[in-house]
């Protein structure tokens, strides 16, 4: 029989859609045949942890790895397995907010959700988080997006670029969007440019709000307007060609009314109408005010409360080409 401790890191260490099809499995004995391209991912990636055999289109949890499971598996190991996973999210949403961030800010981040953990187990649980969702390095102190340590990049992003403006701090909804979208589409501006592409490209809202997320990409990798409609009308599929100057027009309109709403690095989490807020504070000499978990009077927000959909395939899901990799850093890309 395999000892609990060998699998307990592996077991809470699994994102929650693998966490849903190994409980699945579970309950499945004698094995499962898997006719769904996404749950056979699913079932590799269990596959790959020593957690399942796969025979074929067959798998099974093997019997010493379910007594492991049924004999280890408690409130604590619960506990761990959702702090992992929300660590998860806290590191997308600044990765997505922030580029540079201090761990008092990854902490603040994480507290949304568990407002009583220490800075210690803040710590922990970032440094045992799997390669795929660690997107940032600690430098000087601070955590820096990979790819930003380039040519000390972070520091002019910093220094130059952020200066002294104040990290939003997100709604602990706004950290779930990011994870899940990519992009708040929760938020009026960014809700009516995934409503005109679905209608006017015919395609589905889920398809609709994965092109919103790379809009809001090119938002914050300051792509010129006109670059960002090219790229757009010129993704693979075909599916996205303008056809008519007047279509392209109204295209350019929404993105220009979803850029004002982005929460871009630049501005540390803050979208234009709280940057101008901001300003007009300083400006006035006013001080001891915050934006975010809720914005401040006067800052044009989202939609509070507003229910985000789980898309078919989420960005984080296996890739259903049969990569192995998450869906966002496959086939999602294009």
């Amino acid at each position: 029989m395999i000892e609990w401790e060998k699998i307990e890191d592996k077991l809470t260490a699994l994102g929650e859609s693998e966490m849903q099809m190994f409980r699945f499995l579970l309950d499945k004995p004698a094995g499962v045949i898997l006719t769904v391209e996404t749950d056979k991912m699913l079932a590799k990636l269990l596959a790959e942890a020593d957690l399942v055999y796969m025979d074929g289109d067959i798998v099974v949890i093997p019997p010493d790895v379910r007594e492991a499971y049924e004999s280890g598996w408690d409130d604590a190991a619960e506990l761990k397995w959702k702090k992992r996973n929300w660590m998860y999210k806290c590191i997308e949403a600044g990765k997505y907010l922030y580029g540079v961030m201090t761990w008092d800010v990854l902490g603040r981040l994480f507290r949304l959700a568990y407002p009583d953990t220490d800075a210690a187990e803040v710590c922990a649980l970032f440094d045992s988080t799997p390669a795929n969702s660690q997107w940032f390095t600690e430098r000087d102190g601070k955590l820096v997006l990979n790819g930003f340590e380039t040519n000390d990049y972070y520091k002019y992003l910093e220094e130059t670029i952020q200066g002294d403006i104040d990290f939003y701090i997100p709604t602990r909804e706004e950290v779930e969007e990011l994870y899940e979208q990519g992009c708040l589409v929760s938020r009026e501006s960014h809700a009516k440019l995934r409503d005109f592409i679905a209608d006017t490209f015919g395609v589905e809202k889920d398809v609709a709000a994965f092109k919103v997320h790379e809009l809001y990409e090119s938002v914050n990798n300051h792509a010129r307007v006109n670059d960002a409609a090219e790229a757009f009308a010129a993704d693979e599929s075909g599916r996205f060609s303008f056809p008519s100057d007047e279509v392209e027009v109204k295209f350019i309109e929404r993105y220009m009314e979803m850029s004002r709403e982005c929460r871009i690095r630049d501005n540390r989490g803050h979208d234009y109408y709280e940057m101008v807020a901001l300003m007009s504070l300083k400006n006035s000499g006013a001080s001891g005010r915050s934006f975010g978990a809720g914005l401040a009077d006067g800052a044009k927000g989202g939609i509070a409360g507003t229910q985000v959909k789980r898309v078919k395939i989420g960005r984080n899901d296996p890739c259903p080409c049969g990569s192995g990799k998450k869906y966002k850093n496959c086939c999602g890309k294009n």
